[in-house]
């Protein structure tokens, strides 16, 4: 059971004493009244146990390094001249492969950004083709003033925006707040905005001309004096631009070239017969 015991034979057991036998790793003798071993831990080692193991630890040592000095230098790998430039060459495809993929993608962002502008203002284009034909049929036209090159305009008034004015600017076949036509009874009415020019109150110079709805009682009823002086029917007041600060369309006394007005189409051409024709 015990590793450290020495076994004694049963037949030298008895009333005799123990012997004295020699200890594994010393020449001391053991204690006659204990067949155990002193524990090693215990022991104090003497100095022929440190030199054997001094002994051994140099031994195993001269062994490891006899061990090193002994393995044969690894051979390092020999890559021939011709593999190593397929291999470059083969990341130099890779990388270029890589780069086109990158710019091919980026091409056809691009393109597709700029078809879908491309599609959009075509489309736009081809609803103020259809706005521009359906204002012809309608038979709208540009209220055209020779003496100052413009065309009467409608435009919100700075002090309201539910207030419509008219003034004048340079002429413009996409400016839809330009056309005018003409309704029965000689009203003048915004083609854009389907409602016809008139005044606010009672008739008298420098009022300014606004827009409200064709019904009212606000509406004017226009005539055409020697083709091109557009005035109210039955009264000495006109359709004239220049005369105010403000640059607004108002009725005004004078029958000069700033009430004078013919009518222009969408194209550019002065139609004959004035403004009403």
């Amino acid at each position: 059971m015990y590793g450290n015991v020495d076994y004694i034979p049963t037949s030298q057991h008895g009333q005799s004493s123990l012997k004295r036998s020699p200890s594994e790793h010393s020449n001391l003798y053991l204690q006659e009244e204990s067949i155990y071993e002193p524990v090693r831990g215990s022991e104090k080692p003497d100095s022929e146990n440190l030199w054997r193991l001094s002994s051994i630890a140099s031994s195993a040592e001269d062994n490891t390094l006899q061990w090193s000095h002994s393995l044969p230098p690894r051979d390092k790998t020999w890559i021939p001249s011709y593999q190593r430039h397929c291999c470059y060459q083969k990341h130099r495809l890779c990388i270029a492969v890589l780069c086109c993929s990158l710019l091919m993608i980026v091409s056809f962002l691009i393109l597709g950004y700029f078809m879908s502008k491309y599609y959009a203002l075509e489309t736009e284009l081809e609803k103020v083709k259809e706005q521009q034909r359906r204002y012809i049929t309608m038979g709208s036209f540009h209220l055209y003033n020779e003496a100052h090159n413009k065309c009467a305009e409608v435009r919100s008034s700075p002090t309201s925006s539910n207030v419509l004015e008219l003034t004048a600017s340079g002429c413009s076949s996409d400016s839809y707040s330009q056309l005018f036509l003409w309704l029965p009874g000689g009203r003048l009415m915004s083609s854009e905005e389907g409602l016809c020019v008139g005044v606010d109150g009672r008739l008298q110079s420098q009022k300014p001309l606004r827009l409200y709805e064709c019904d009212t009682d606000k509406i004017l009823s226009w005539e055409c004096y020697n083709e091109t002086l557009l005035g109210v029917r039955g009264e000495n007041l006109f359709f004239n631009f220049g005369n105010n600060p403000k640059y607004l369309v108002m009725l005004y006394w004078g029958n000069g070239v700033w009430s004078r007005w013919r009518a222009r189409s969408l194209d550019g051409k002065i139609l004959d017969g004035g403004a009403c024709a």
